[in-house]
C-alpha cells in the first residue's frame, strides 16, 4: 500500500468512529433523524473509501474498526456503571411498572415464539436469499468460490437485518406473518 492508501485507510477508519458516534447519538435521542441519516451515510462512504484503498482487504479493515467502536460504545456505560444510555428506559420501565401484566403463561411464549422468528426463523430466511444470491451471480464457468464466499458474508448480514427488521415490529401477529411471508419469498428465489 502506498501512503496515499495509507491515508485513505485512516480517513475510512475515522469516518467509521465518527459514523458509530451519530448512530450512538441518535440511539441516545431517538427522533433524531439527521444524526440516523449521516451516521449510515457515513459508514457507507467510510466503507467505499476503505474499498478503493485497500479492495476487499480494506472494506474487511473497515469493518472490524467499526466493530471495535460499536464494542467500545456499548461497553462505555456499562464500565461507568450507570444506567441504560437511552433516557426514555427509565420512562418506559416505570410505565411498564404500572401496566398490568397479563397472564405469565402467555407472557413466556411470546417471548419464546419472539425468540423463534427472530433467531432460527430469520437465519433460514437468510441462507436461503443467500443461496438464491448464489445461484444469481454464481458463473456458469470456472471456479464458484468468490460467489459462495459473497453469499456466506451475505447470509450473516441478511440474518442480522431481517432479525432487526422482525423485532421492530411490536405485534407478534405482524412479526409472524411478515417472517411467513419473507420465509415463502426466499425459498421460492432458492429452489425455482
Amino acid at each position: 500500500m502506498t501512503a496515499f492508501d495509507w491515508s485513505m485507510m485512516t480517513a475510512s477508519g475515522l469516518m467509521c468512529l465518527a459514523a458509530l458516534a451519530l448512530l450512538f447519538l441518535s440511539w441516545k435521542r431517538p427522533g433524531n433523524v439527521k444524526a440516523l441519516t449521516g451516521g449510515w451515510a457515513l459508514l457507507a462512504g467510510a466503507l467505499v473509501l476503505a474499498f478503493f484503498a485497500n479492495g476487499d482487504r480494506g472494506v474487511a479493515q473497515a469493518s472490524v474498526i467499526a466493530m471495535a467502536g460499536a464494542t467500545a460504545f456499548f461497553a462505555m456505560p456499562v464500565l461507568k456503571g450507570l444506567a441504560p444510555p437511552v433516557a426514555g428506559a427509565r420512562r418506559r420501565t416505570r410505565n411498564e411498572a404500572e401496566a398490568p401484566a397479563g397472564h405469565p403463561l402467555r407472557t413466556g411464549l411470546l417471548g419464546v415464539w419472539t425468540f423463534l422468528v427472530a433467531a432460527p426463523v430469520a437465519g433460514v430466511i437468510a441462507f436461503l436469499a443467500a443461496a438464491g444470491l448464489f445461484k444469481l451471480i454464481r458463473p456458469a464457468e470456472g471456479s464458484a468460490a468468490t460467489a459462495g464466499t459473497i453469499a456466506i458474508i451475505a447470509a450473516v448480514l441478511i440474518w442480522a437485518l431481517v432479525s432487526v427488521l422482525l423485532l421492530i415490529e411490536p405485534r407478534a401477529g405482524r412479526r409472524s406473518i411478515y417472517a411467513g411471508v419473507a420465509l415463502a419469498a426466499t425459498a421460492a428465489m432458492a429452489f425455482i
